[in-house]
């Protein structure tokens, strides 16, 4: 019988878990959902549900597995995720990250950056449906995870999440528009947004960013500036090639 999952504004399932596990994998292959949850201790921990049907709870918080994947994949997400958002129209570019490697992505149903939340793996979303003042997030084996955000924004993070993974896909893979790797058939692509990545502005905003990580360590005024001088030139490349 398919699950039916209420997330609360904060990102937790209102379940008070027990009898759990000391650790647990997620993978984007297995991995169905990763619900964030409290035990009687009031402790932040997991419950997984797996792709097979199984359901594991762990005392690992959700934003732990998080990062373990991301270690688990020696994949630098923050570094190259943000240089593919920074690609999108204003619209878009403000939606909260999701977890993107290449043809797979986890989508936070809130901000990650306040505490763990729920995420869900865009791959196993079948459509987005309103009930009530709810959003209903349907996914593959009928499980429906009931959040708080509003179905547009929901949607919006959802577009922003399946044009980042596409031109990721691109990127990787090489020449070829790669629309068989595609996620989240049940979303639109935005009519304002090229089904082709931008190579060259790509790579300008991966510079950028890494130069604007510089400037937060101790440099010297002369360092600073110079570095600066260099954003503002990659800035006005990026701006003549739109």
């Amino acid at each position: 019988m398919p699950n039916s999952i209420i997330i609360s504004e904060k990102g937790y399932s209102q379940d008070v878990l027990s009898q759990l596990s000391e650790a647990s994998d997620i993978c984007p292959h297995e991995t169905m959902l990763i619900v964030a949850a409290r035990d009687r201790y009031q402790r932040s921990v997991s419950r997984i549900y797996y792709a097979d049907g199984m359901i594991v709870d762990t005392l690992v918080s959700t934003n732990r597995l998080m990062d373990q994947l991301e270690k688990t994949t020696v994949y630098k997400r923050h570094d190259q995720v943000e240089a593919y958002y920074c690609l999108l129209p204003p619209a878009l570019r403000g939606q909260m990250r999701s977890w993107v490697m290449q043809n797979h992505a986890f989508v936070p149903v809130t901000s990650y950056k306040s505490g763990p939340t729920t995420w869900i793996n865009a791959r196993q979303i079948v459509n987005v449906q309103t009930r009530g003042m709810r959003t209903c997030v349907v996914l593959r084996d009928g499980t429906v995870v009931q959040i708080a955000k509003h179905k547009d924004k929901f949607i919006k993070q959802l577009v922003a999440t399946k044009i980042v993974s596409l031109w990721m896909t691109q990127y990787t893979f090489g020449h070829g528009d790669r629309f068989d790797k595609m996620l989240l058939s049940c979303i639109s692509w935005s009519e304002q947004v090229s089904q082709h990545v931008d190579r060259v502005r790509l790579i300008n905003w991966w510079v950028i960013l890494k130069l604007e990580g510089l400037l937060t360590y101790s440099l010297d005024a002369g360092t600073k500036k110079m570095v600066r001088r260099v954003i503002a030139y990659l800035m006005k490349r990026i701006e003549v090639k739109q």
